[in-house]
């Protein structure tokens, strides 16, 4: 089939290119812009079956439909109460050169400057996606409220909430813009670009009192600057990516032509991919997320100059034996089609195998990125040839007089230290030289290098599951969202920039058997219950921190305030101190206000759930919020009980408590979720890639013994990656380490095994085929010396594009790209190099022993040919 293959490219290569560059051209111009078909966030790709994806439509269903009664005027809250999925926009305020805080200055400011400039943003902003300086000329119109994307401003004058916003050392405020969007839309970014300029402007700072600052934070703030983040990344990757590929080409050919084949084969190629995958995602057939485009392009540009690069390096070869360029074309893709396409089928599978993950992220780039290598394949066997044959001569430029182009020809001046080395072959005897050290002392090479490694590799199992999950700390530390996020935490809990909310859902039956036949619909009976848990939570706290045990499971939660029907605005002294002063037509409003808010009264769900929005003293983001989260649940379920004077029977009160359900809504569940899900996809994935190469590998080798010890070295790679990356990192910035990013473990592991083994395939399939001249030892030996350099020049390229990600500025984007790039150059370097043929070599030569015929050891005993013992003493004499 391939030698079909190259004969057709050979007779019709200006077809064949312009075939694709019209198909490119196509596709590119009928596929929909990025920003119609990317879909936005992190938490809305777990599984619909996630306990806070429940919560959710727990809320939307019991909840949601409430926030149309009332008038704005008559509620004792805000829709920051009733709306907790909604996004915000924050404004901390504080002043520290004074011991009381704030001034009368700093609250007429806010009031009388402040609002007035919002006021005007929340009148003429709608929903957009971008933001440059001189816009603000064309939003001057009032636009009708449905239109506009901030729902309401709050600031400490509102006596609702205001004493909420005020900081219990009075250093600090917040101004709260309650938005109609979700966080991490990106029709945020035009809003923010707005509050920015006016925050920045001169005339709102000549009237800003002295020692009064200003900074934003907010669930939306932290959105912005993560896609902000993202595109930056993405477009820095990119240029970097194109770049490092030219730079290096040039260095390895020295032609300019020749280098331009694969550029040109990979860049149309990866623009044909992403532009086929906008095309099915505007057809509802597959999701893209958002920045998936980013490992798209770098895994692809890898993956399509390698297959490239082996193409060309075979095509010299057989120009060099003298045959003509069609033949010598033919022959290329006859001798090295199979391996590429089972290099790259090894890579498509493995990667495909994420497709069976529960997070959607991990499904959709296993697709992507699958069919990006599938696309770069069929360009590089059909496309590349094509252009090679076009070129003909000329594509060795500047040198086009000899045949042998492999030998002197080159683009750069002969007096380079590039030509020097080649010229006294340096990187041949380099190859050469390893080729001898592993013959002569195989067993000594192989145990030294695994010790030498083995401490990389334990550090890598033992901090496996120490992962990040923050937003924040994958940001830029001067990012607007993170420098306000720390002002927050400053002067508040720290648990205040992600309260959680509880929902208790009881079933029907019981609480009309609880309550005699009454449910939470009515007033007087959630508000009895809400008060039993709300005093009984507060309490055990309160008892916990009292008693100071050593024991983990008697800790304090560290519960810092709770909101619920019985307290609608928590335990503020000043907030309670309005509620009691109210008229008796507000105090009728605040009860309807907190049982409309605090208890689901629509759906199939009305008067079944309660609801508590809980501010704790740690960080949402934090590793061990999770576990907090948990006790916090649990400790919710042990508050329902009355108290001891009570009507309704302890038995009744234990069915109550046995039968209810807790669900959490909030960041702090959303990331436990994410950690629940992506550490069964970590199980899954790496079952299903670690066998779905190792059976390609079976199906193209036939030797399932050795196939089984790659697999192992690979996976031995990617533990010494790992624990090189932890380590690397902790060293960067060892008090602000929280740990590697969650997805760098599933890409990395999926990746290097899938990928990784594309090395390890190509030089097997060059020892069977010397292993037919040269004897099994004398066969590794000579592919080990005829596949080095071309290998490694494929892995520096690789791994060069894999290092372009840690241009990006999300820190995890800069793990994964070390990570990638250096488990790359390990795989190049030490495992196919050094670790694969001194394995093959002991196995060959019989140092097994017996155990060697459950190794893939030949069965009949080692006996070399007269032509290998000529050869292995040439090179141990040598």
């Amino acid at each position: 089939m391939y030698r079909s293959i190259g004969q057709n490219v050979s007779r019709h290569p200006i077809l064949w290119i312009v075939v694709w560059v019209l198909f490119a051209a196509i596709a590119i111009a009928l596929s929909p812009p990025q920003e119609a078909v990317w879909q936005d966030g992190e938490m809305a790709f777990l599984p619909k079956e996630s306990p806070s994806v429940r919560a959710v439509n727990t809320y939307r269903e019991a909840f949601q439909p409430s926030l149309q009664e009332a008038a704005e005027k008559d509620s004792v809250g805000t829709s920051v109460q009733q709306d907790p999925l909604g996004s915000n926009v924050v404004i901390v305020l504080q002043r520290e050169d004074r011991p009381s805080g704030l001034t009368p200055e700093d609250e007429s400011f806010i009031k009388n400057v402040l609002v007035a400039e919002l006021e005007k943003l929340q009148r003429t902003t709608p929903k957009g996606y971008n933001w440059k300086p001189g816009m603000e000329k064309v939003y001057t119109k009032d636009l009708p409220q449905n239109e506009r994307v901030i729902k309401s401003i709050v600031t400490m004058a509102d006596e609702r909430i205001g004493p909420l916003l005020t900081s219990p050392d009075q250093k600090a405020t917040l101004v709260i813009l309650e938005l109609t969007t979700e966080f991490l839309e990106r029709q945020n970014r035009l809003l923010i670009g707005r509050l920015e300029q006016v925050v920045d402007s001169p005339e709102l700072q000549d009237k800003k009192p002295i020692g009064l600052s200003l900074a934003l934070s907010g669930s939306a703030t932290v959105g912005r600057d993560m896609l902000l983040a993202e595109q930056q990344s993405a477009s820095r990757t990119e240029f970097f990516t194109k770049l490092l590929v030219i730079v290096l080409l040039l260095a390895i050919y020295r032609a300019p032509l020749l280098a331009l084949v694969p550029l040109v084969t990979v860049g149309v190629s990866v623009a044909l991919s992403k532009a086929l995958l906008r095309i099915m995602a505007g057809w509802g057939w597959i999701g893209l997320f958002t920045g998936l485009d980013v490992y798209v392009t770098v895994v692809v540009y890898g993956a399509g100059v390698d297959y490239c690069l082996f193409l060309i390096a075979r095509y010299k070869e057989e120009l060099d034996s003298g045959l003509s360029q069609k033949a010598a074309l033919s022959n290329s893709i006859e001798r090295v089609g199979a391996a590429l396409a089972t290099s790259a089928g090894t890579s498509i599978v493995g990667i495909g195998m994420m497709g069976f993950s529960e997070f959607g992220k991990f499904r959709q780039a296993g697709f992507a990125i699958s069919f990006g290598l599938f696309v770069v394949l069929c360009f590089a066997l059909t496309f590349t040839p094509a252009f090679l044959i076009l070129f003909g001569k000329w594509a060795f430029w500047p040198d086009v007089r000899i045949r042998e182009v492999g030998k002197q020809s080159g683009w750069l001046p002969s007096s380079t230290m590039w030509n020097k080395l080649r010229d006294q072959r340096v990187m041949q005897r380099f190859w050469e030289g390893t080729a001898r050290t592993i013959q002569r002392w195989p067993g000594y090479v192989f145990v030294l290098t695994v010790l030498a490694m083995m401490p990389l590799a334990i550090i890598g199992i033992l901090y496996q599951d120490n992962l990040s999950y923050g937003l924040l700390t994958d940001l830029p530390q001067d990012s607007p969202s993170v420098v306000g996020a720390k002002v927050v935490q400053k002067h508040y809990p720290a648990g205040i920039t992600g309260p959680h909310t509880i929902f208790v859902e009881f079933p029907i039956e019981v609480l009309h058997e609880v309550f005699g036949d009454s449910d939470l619909k009515d007033a007087r009976t959630s508000e009895k219950l809400s008060e039993a848990i709300t005093q009984n939570l507060s309490n055990e706290d309160i008892r916990l921190k009292a008693e100071r045990s050593t024991d983990p499971l008697e800790q304090p939660i560290g519960i810092e305030d709770v909101r619920s029907q019985y307290q609608p605005l928590g335990n503020n002294k000043k907030a309670n101190e309005y509620l009691t002063k109210l008229p008796l037509r507000m105090r009728g409003a605040k009860r309807t206000f907190a049982h409309r808010t605090y208890t689901g009264l629509n759906g199939s769900l009305a008067g079944q759930v309660l609801r508590l929005d809980v501010v704790l003293s740690e960080d949402p983001f934090s590793r061990s919020a999770i576990q907090t989260l948990s006790k916090l649940e649990e400790a919710v379920r042990h508050s329902i009980f009355f108290a001891e004077d009570s009507d309704i029977p302890l038995d009744k009160q234990a069915k109550l408590r046995d039968t209810a359900k807790i669900y959490s809504l909030g960041t702090t569940a959303a990331i436990r979720d994410l950690k629940s899900v992506t550490d069964r996809d970590r199980i899954l994935i790496d079952i299903l890639v670690t066998v779905s190469v190792y059976l390609v590998i079976v199906t193209l080798l036939r030797q399932p013994e050795i196939c089984a010890y790659l697999i192992v070295s690979v996976v031995f790679s990617y533990l010494i990656t790992l624990g090189a990356t932890f380590v690397f990192f902790y060293l960067r910035d060892p008090t602000g380490f929280n740990g590697i990013d969650w997805k760098v473990p599933v890409y990395l592991f999926t990746i290097l095994i899938a990928m990784g083994e594309d090395y390890n395939i190509l030089l097997m399939a060059r020892v069977t085929e010397e292993q037919e001249t040269y004897g099994k030892v004398g066969g590794v030996l000579q592919a080990l010396m005829k596949t080095g350099g071309i290998i490694s020049s494929c892995g520096i390229i690789m791994a060069g594009t894999f290092f372009t990600l840690m241009s990006g500025s999300l820190l995890a984007m800069v793990q994964m790209g070390f990570a990638l790039g250096f488990g790359v150059l390990l795989d190049t370097f030490i495992v196919r190099p050094i670790l694969v043929p001194s394995y093959l070599i002991l196995l060959y030569s019989g140092r097994f022993g017996w155990f060697g015929r459950f190794l893939g050891a030949p069965a009949e005993t080692f006996t070399p040919s007269e032509k290998e013992r000529e050869y292995i003493k040439e090179s141990i004499e040598y």
